[in-house]
C-alpha cells in the first residue's frame, strides 16, 4: 500500500474489514431457511388488507381490520391443544419463550399428557399471571 500514510492504510483496512464482516453476515442470512408460514395468519393478514382497501377514510377499516385480525388470531390460538402442541406453537403464546416451551414439552414427555389445564401450573416457571394469560388460548383434549 505504497503512497498512503500509516493512518490512511489503517482506515482502508478498517473499511475493508467492515465490508468483509458485512458480506459474511449477508451470506449467513441468505443461507438460513425461511420460517414456516401459517396459512391462517396469511388469511388474517389478507382480510386486514381487504378491509383497508374497502374503506376510503381508512380509519373505520383500520379499526375493523385490527379487531377482525385479533379475533382471527385468538381463534387460531384458542384451538391449540396443550397435549399435541410442539415448541414452535407454544412459543407464539403470550409469556411463553423458547425455554418455557421446552419445559412444557419435557414435562409432558416425562409425566404424560395433561389431564386438566390446571396441570400446566406444575411446569416450573408458569405462575398465576402466565397461567391466566394462557387459559383462554389453550385446551386439553
Amino acid at each position: 500500500m505504497r503512497g498512503f500514510t500509516r493512518q490512511e492504510q489503517r482506515a482502508i483496512l478498517l473499511l475493508l474489514s467492515a465490508f468483509g464482516i458485512g458480506a459474511l453476515v449477508w451470506w449467513y442470512r441468505q443461507s438460513r431457511p425461511l420460517p414456516p408460514v401459517n396459512p391462517a395468519e396469511v388469511a388474517a393478514f389478507e382480510e386486514y388488507a381487504r378491509a383497508l382497501a374497502r374503506d376510503t377514510s381508512g380509519v373505520v377499516a383500520l379499526t375493523e381490520a385490527v379487531d377482525s385480525k385479533a379475533r382471527s388470531a385468538a381463534a387460531i390460538l384458542a384451538q391449540l391443544d396443550v397435549n399435541t402442541a410442539v415448541e414452535a406453537d407454544l412459543v407464539r403464546l403470550p409469556g411463553i419463550g423458547p425455554v418455557m416451551a421446552k419445559r412444557i414439552v419435557a414435562y409432558r414427555q416425562e409425566h404424560g399428557r395433561f389431564k386438566r389445564l390446571e396441570d400446566l401450573r406444575k411446569v416450573k416457571g408458569i405462575g398465576a399471571k402466565t397461567y391466566a394469560k394462557l387459559v383462554p388460548l389453550l385446551v386439553v383434549k
